[in-house]
């Protein structure tokens, strides 16, 4: 079998593109940290090399001839200089600990339609209690060109979750260390891996820790998966199915869903302040990118300034505010529905149905957000009318397993269908 060094593949069988790729072709796939290192180490070595030598020089300068605008943005790179230091001593001293974490797959390649497995060794002490999170997602990574005033062209880089699952792996005692396994089901239909060129559709595995006291271990692989149909020969439990990842989803629901059987129907409540973690770190953005708008305006910066960095701040900031302050009252009846959207106590909007008007529920995707490798998908489920308009009964929901229990949950108790969006 002949190799390319130059692009990263090697020859393989017709009709079996996953061994043309170098990283996947032995069937050990090692994770993106080693890269995470390299690239962390370079900026921080870049940037500290240009903030430092001129903080020290054009501080005390700026400083000197009142332009105190000019020695905050300077200090501002000089903070992020040494974020990135740390930033890149701590991602060295955790690829250290943890080692070159490899999979092995089961089957090889993952398959749509199928199942994708996995196994992995780790060099940490076994403990009852251990957990380990695995979410596949299929991704598409887009590509844009765009123009901006200049007559500069930009390359916009966007990645799209398509589809995802989560489930906890077992944990079993190895040697002096742990191994992981598990198996997720793929639903036919998904694209399949593809060359990393331009517009193309990959898949990606995150394996992370959620253990009490917290290993703080994240790791992401880009992984082959391929319509092969091909079933587990060794992996027989559901990650899904794990004890664990069935009371992960039973907190998520609850933590944003007060849900009451009643004679009938069922009533629903979101409270103000679900998912407050995620709102409130967008409230402290939106806040600081607008406050710092406003200052860059009293210091005498151009109108630009504040107009952009208020603009976005303030946009943040009122969705984030939106977002703590809101509930959500739904009645599902014998008669009907009826809704209550409130603002901090006082009605914002409110709907009343008749049963007869009442066709289906619908699950929607809301919005994706990401943090470095990470995607979380956020759901709604909303109910369809005969007149063609919908009404949301449920949203702020975590992930499609979260929704898809919140959904058969509401069409057991309500006997609506569930229809596609």
């Amino acid at each position: 079998m002949g190799s390319s060094a130059e692009n990263g593949t090697v020859h393989a069988p017709q009709g079996q593109p996953w061994l043309t790729r170098k990283a996947w072709a032995g069937n050990r796939i090692r994770s993106h940290k080693r890269w995470e290192v390299i690239i962390l180490w370079g900026f921080a070595v870049v940037w500290s090399a240009l903030s430092m030598p001129l903080a020290y020089v054009q501080i005390p300068k700026a400083l000197a001839r009142g332009e105190t605008l000019v020695a905050c943005i300077i200090g501002v790179m000089l903070v992020v200089a040494v974020g990135l230091l740390i930033g890149a001593i701590r991602t060295t001293r955790d690829a250290r600990r943890f080692g070159d974490v490899a999979l092995q797959l089961d089957p090889f390649p993952g398959s749509i339609g199928g199942h994708f497995g996995a196994t992995t060794v780790l060099p940490v002490a076994y403990r009852p209690g251990l957990l380990f999170a695995a979410t596949l997602a299929c991704l598409h990574h887009s590509t844009r060109r765009t123009t901006d005033a200049d007559n500069d062209n930009n390359t916009e880089v966007r990645e799209n979750v398509l589809w995802q699952s989560e489930g906890m792996a077992q944990v079993r005692p190895q040697g002096d260390g742990i191994a992981l396994s598990f198996r997720l089901d793929v639903p036919a239909g998904l694209p399949e891996s593809e060359p990393a060129h331009g517009d193309h559709h990959a898949w990606r595995l995150t394996l992370e820790s959620r253990s009490d006291p917290p290993l703080a271990f994240v790791r992401h692989f880009d992984v082959p998966v391929y319509a092969t149909g091909e079933a587990s020969q060794r992996l027989v439990a559901d990650a899904v199915q794990h004890p664990a990842a069935v009371q992960s989803r039973k907190a998520r629901l609850d933590e944003v869903v007060h849900l009451r059987r009643t004679p009938g129907g069922v009533d629903l409540y979101l409270p103000y302040g679900r998912t407050w973690q995620k709102n409130l770190v967008w409230l402290v953005f939106g806040v600081t990118f607008g406050g710092f708008g406003l200052l860059a305006g009293r210091l005498g910066a151009p109108l630009l300034f504040p107009l952009v960095f208020g603009g976005v701040g303030g946009a943040f900031t009122v969705w984030a505010f939106f977002a703590l302050g809101n509930s959500l009252k739904v009645q599902f009846s014998p008669q009907g529905l009826r809704t209550d959207r409130r603002l901090l106590g006082f009605m914002l909007a409110w709907h009343q149905v008749p049963r007869r008007d009442l066709q289906g529920l619908q699950l929607v995707q809301s919005y994706t957000s990401q943090s470095g490798s990470r995607h979380t998908v956020w759901y709604r489920i909303r109910v369809a009318l005969k007149s063609g308009k919908t009404i949301t009964v449920a949203d702020s929901l975590r992930g499609e397993a979260v929704a898809e229990q919140m959904l058969q949950q509401l069409a057991q108790a309500t006997g609506l269908p569930v229809r596609a969006d």
